[in-house]
């Protein structure tokens, strides 16, 4: 391999990232940095896609990072990619990231990251139709509204929010749609989505020591779900420390937060740090466009190695 070759960037932030094209950048980045990278499916989605799971470092300690629960938030997995290559990079030659002295820091705490939650959405958000079954169009049409733009979609390809899946005060959750659509359907019964059951399981596989799922509106940060007394103030202090990175606000603690989110059940399951980081402007329903990428990126590319440093 040549220097430019191994120089040359993989993730291309710049285009819709897709789940063929996540795919390939994940074995192509653990070929070119086997030594930081390890990778593997934590199960399939109901339509066949691998759900992968890339770790970077060896630490017996670990935190977990996310992306694209929801289908039109697609660009929170090219941000999981790129930090998987930039940390792998740094990794292999040893180098620093802002300071971060990476590869002492990830042998002693590895992330792993899980980018794309939801390929079968972010599938259908991206080509619409023709990706799927001619035998299940008519009901992904009617689950949009009778449109055959899925421009707006955030749920799985099934119709089911994989967001609001999570046993954590799932029974009151506000405004789910009562039936499967494009958007906010809880599901029938908590877990009933086998993406969100992977991503448990592989919570409990990995028990990392915190978890960000990153979403993509609002430039604002989720952490609080009914924490009190030292975990209160120890998540509190956390989540300043990355407004303070990121310059999104740390959302107010409210009662009665509404529940079944991924960061809602790990904070309550495993009493760690749980963060919801929203990436951009909301830009209506849709996704934001790659042009944000950049900013995006400069925000938040310490901030799963802030984590991990916690973690130690």
């Amino acid at each position: 391999m040549t220097e430019d070759t191994a120089s040359a960037s993989q993730v291309n932030p710049d285009t819709a990232y897709s789940y063929d094209v996540l795919t390939k950048d994940i074995k192509a980045l653990a070929d070119r940095y086997p030594e930081a990278i390890t990778y593997q499916s934590i199960g399939t989605s109901p339509y066949g896609r691998e759900i992968w799971a890339v770790k970077i470092g060896s630490g017996e300690k670990n935190i977990l990072v996310n992306g694209s629960h929801h289908a039109r938030e697609w660009l929170t997995s090219t941000l999981n990619m790129k930090m998987v290559e930039e940390y792998a990079k740094a990794y292999s030659n040893n180098t620093t990231i802002n300071g971060f002295q990476v590869r002492p820091l990830l042998d002693d705490v590895a992330i792993w990251f899980v980018p794309m939650v939801n390929p079968d959405g972010v599938t259908l958000q991206q080509q619409g139709l023709g990706a799927f079954p001619s035998s299940m169009h008519d009901n992904l049409r009617a689950m949009n509204d009778g449109s055959s733009d899925f421009t707006r979609w955030k749920a799985n390809a099934k119709g089911e929010d994989l967001n609001r899946q999570y046993p954590a005060d799932w029974e009151n959750i506000k405004h789910s749609s009562g039936k499967p659509y494009y958007k906010d359907f809880k599901g029938y019964y908590p877990m009933q989505a086998v993406e969100s059951q992977h991503l448990a399981s592989f919570t409990y596989e990995t028990g990392p020591r915190s978890t960000i799922a990153y979403h993509s509106a609002g430039q604002i940060i989720y952490w609080y779900f009914n924490q009190d007394g030292n975990q209160y103030d120890r998540d509190k202090k956390v989540v300043e420390n990355i407004g303070l990175i990121t310059g999104y606000k740390p959302v107010s603690p409210e009662p009665n937060p509404s529940g079944g989110g991924y960061t809602d059940w790990f904070v309550d399951e495993f009493k760690r740090t749980g963060l919801t980081i929203e990436i951009g402007a909301y830009p209506g329903e849709r996704h934001l466009p790659t042009s944000a990428f950049e900013q995006i990126w400069n925000k938040n590319k310490i901030v799963p190695l802030r984590m991990a440093e916690n973690a130690r």
